[in-house]
């Protein structure tokens, strides 16, 4: 009984800093970077090198230079990716709610939620929000409209014209001025595919 006892112990000693560790990565971490991506901590105001576990939190902005990658990991096992020169500020990490805003660049979201969760990106023009699963990207180009490409699953944009849902298989176009316009996506770019490549495919998977 005793040794029974002491085994216990030593387990207890050993798993509780592995869980305190996974505990403390909080909402939303970095699980990959490529390139001297930087991050602008609320905390401090100061630029920082980007880590991988990094904790990210509310107010924190997230700079990938040119020829870097960035990859962030929700509580939910979603996640977001922004390919070089993009800026992206959190702006909300609930338990099931995730909020931020792309200034520039290109961002690749991988979400895993449920009805009750929500996912949603700001830009200059438009919300886009996902409630379901979903696979999805939004471009925010120097010059030029802003652009929302669905993989799997669907999103909704909302934009001083009102709601528009963006089904699988469709682009929405968002330009300064002009109407939205919807497409029919094109054949996938290296940047597409690097994001189904990723982590041996897995994130290729389809949505169950």
């Amino acid at each position: 009984m005793k040794r029974l006892q002491m085994m216990l112990l030593i387990c207890l000693i050993f798993l509780s800093p592995l869980c305190a560790g996974a505990s403390d990565l909080g909402g939303m971490r970095f699980s990959f970077i490529r390139g001297d991506v930087q991050v602008r901590t609320e905390d401090t105001g100061d630029w920082v090198p980007a880590s991988i576990n990094m904790p990210l939190k509310e107010g924190d902005r997230i700079w990938v230079p040119e020829e870097g990658t960035a990859e962030m990991q929700t509580r939910d096992g979603s996640y977001l990716r922004l390919a070089d020169r993009s800026a992206l500020e959190i702006l909300t990490l609930d338990s099931d709610s995730y909020q931020t805003h792309l200034t520039e660049g290109r961002l690749y979201a991988h979400f895993r939620g449920n009805r009750d969760s929500l996912l949603q990106i700001d830009t200059s023009t438009s919300s886009v929000r996902a409630h379901e699963r979903s696979k999805f990207k939004v471009d925010v180009p120097e010059r030029g409209p802003v652009n929302i490409s669905v993989l799997q699953g669907e999103v909704t944009v909302e934009n001083r014209d009102g709601r528009i849902r963006v089904a699988s298989g469709e682009m929405l176009s968002l330009g300064e001025g002009a109407y939205p316009e919807k497409s029919t996506l094109g054949s996938p770019d290296d940047w597409e595919r690097w994001n189904w490549e990723r982590v041996g495919q897995k994130d290729g998977e389809q949505i169950s």
